[in-house]
């Protein structure tokens, strides 16, 4: 789930490696393009207790053997369109990076859900991680600003056909990617909005929001909420209110509909861009409408969490309730909600069958380990993944940042270098910023300014489609004031 920078204090701010974020996010801070993460989910129906596979439909207990899981392509894009053109199948594409928590929390728990294989007849499925050079190609046409997005492409055209960020249960995903089909194969009568929803969803694909915006508008005038896919359009309604700028539209239309959203993880997110929303605005009775309604959703869906939410889906409910809370003073509410989080996220790290997959949970506990005054947990707990797991760059970037912020800036800077030499792409100039403002905390001037320049010329190289202009025009900011006032012209 992503969570807008605007809903934490400079504590969480300091550790989130959220996901949602813009192409080129900070090493701990969630920022995005758009606001929050909505991934429209329809109702819920019941199903598997958090954080276990569903049975597939039909399966009979203790005889026939479930389907095996879903087999990628990993970051083969090229080959996975061409097979999807050969076999006339659609192409699901997860679209996620090793730091999301949320895009952890899909591969491990989601899409490993042997009730997803039956899919395979009809799609090939790929995932590529947005961080390696393969992946910019892709991204330059296709637009994600929250972190994963899952998309359905038509490989004859390579036309979105249908576009989800953000977090679903297995039977969301499915009917996600079944109603997708039915769009492409043109099955589905020519009176039926899912047309209409995809076009909306290839218009955010574009980032045409104004596309998007009448699209869902168009589809709101004709379904009622007996459609089921009717939470996507009020998501991706509010998502697109935000992305265009329009947070006072963003602010009425979620405080009209967050009691309206249903799903494993959508009515969080929804509450999410909402309070972002209201945080942008100026104090009114729109903004505390807003903030009212949506902390009352959050604290609803903490007392009784949707069925097929997973762990992940309810920490992150907690972790926004946190940072709202915090924001407004509440200093106890947001501590009690950080000690939710720790009770069911070391519970499933425990349970988990691999470090990998444990993992999932680094991000959030490190989280609430440092809002709660735990810091040396969190250090013990980084401290074992990263030699759990010695080719991965996120224990010792995580690790980084907790130290940095308890003040051993010589241990943080020498996790800080394990995080680069293991990291690539964006990931790894997040990190060279991180470096280089450690350096300057520790008075090495010499070091910062060459680490800024590593990070100019890092963003000055990535391909249009993982360049993020603001991210370039900061570093080089960055280095013009760290070589001293006079000197306007970076060198390199």
């Amino acid at each position: 789930m992503a969570r807008p920078r605007s809903l934490f204090p400079a504590l969480l701010v300091a550790l989130t490696a959220g996901c949602g974020a813009a192409p080129t996010p900070g090493p701990d801070a969630p920022t995005t393009a758009e606001v929050g993460s909505t991934n429209g989910a329809a109702g819920t129906n019941g199903g598997a207790k958090s954080g276990e596979p569903t049975k597939p439909e039909g399966a009979s207990a203790g005889k026939d053997t479930p389907a095996p899981p879903l087999v990628f392509i990993e970051d083969d894009l090229d080959g996975a369109m061409a097979r999807a053109r050969a076999e006339k199948k659609a192409l699901f594409v997860d679209a996620w990076a090793p730091w999301c928590h949320t895009c952890l929390s899909m591969k491990n728990y989601v899409l490993v859900d042997p009730a997803l294989r039956p899919l395979a007849d009809r799609v090939v499925f790929a995932a590529i991680d947005t961080d390696r050079p393969s992946s910019a190609a892709f991204l330059e046409r296709y637009k994600m600003s929250f972190w994963p997005t899952f998309f359905v492409i038509d490989p004859a055209k390579g036309d979105v056909v249908a576009y989800l960020p953000g977090a679903a249960s297995a039977r969301e995903m499915r009917n996600f990617v079944e109603d997708a089909v039915r769009v492409m194969d043109a099955s589905a009568p020519p009176s039926d909005p899912l047309y209409t929803l995809a076009q909306a969803s290839a218009a955010r694909a574009a980032g045409d929001h104004r596309k998007a915006l009448a699209l869902y508008d168009e589809l709101l005038a004709k379904v009622d909420a007996r459609w089921p896919r009717r939470d996507d359009v009020l998501a991706g309604k509010l998502s697109s209110l935000a992305g265009s700028g329009d947070v006072d539209g963003c602010a009425r239309f979620g405080a009209e509909n967050v009691d309206e959203i249903r799903g494993a993880a959508a009515p969080a997110d929804f509450a999410a861009v909402l309070l972002s929303c209201a945080s942008r605005l100026a104090k009114s009775s729109t903004q505390d409408l807003a903030r009212r309604k949506a902390i009352t959703k959050l604290e609803a869906l903490v007392a009784s969490p949707p069925t097929e939410s997973t762990v992940d889906d309810r920490a992150d409910t907690l972790a926004i309730l946190a940072g709202v809370k915090s924001e407004l003073g509440d200093t106890d509410g947001a501590r009690a909600a950080h000690e939710k989080r720790l009770v069911i996220m070391e519970k499933a790290a425990a349970e988990a069958k691999s470090p990998e997959i444990a993992a999932t949970y680094d991000y959030g506990r490190a989280i609430s380990y440092m809002a709660l005054g735990r810091g040396e947990e969190a250090v013990r707990m980084l401290e074992q993944r990263e030699r759990e797991m010695p080719k991965s760059y996120d224990p010792p970037a995580r690790l980084s940042s907790a130290l940095a912020k308890m003040g051993r800036l010589d241990a943080a800077l020498a996790a800080n270098g394990r995080a680069v030499a293991l990291s690539y792409g964006p990931r790894r100039l997040a990190y060279l910023k991180q470096r280089a403002d450690l350096q300057a905390k520790m008075g090495d001037r010499k070091g910062q300014i060459a680490t800024l320049r590593e990070e100019v010329a890092g963003h000055e190289a990535l391909g249009p489609g993982q360049r993020n202009e603001a991210s370039l025009a900061d570093a080089r900011r960055r280095l013009t004031e760290a070589l001293g006032e006079g000197n306007t012209t970076p060198k390199r």
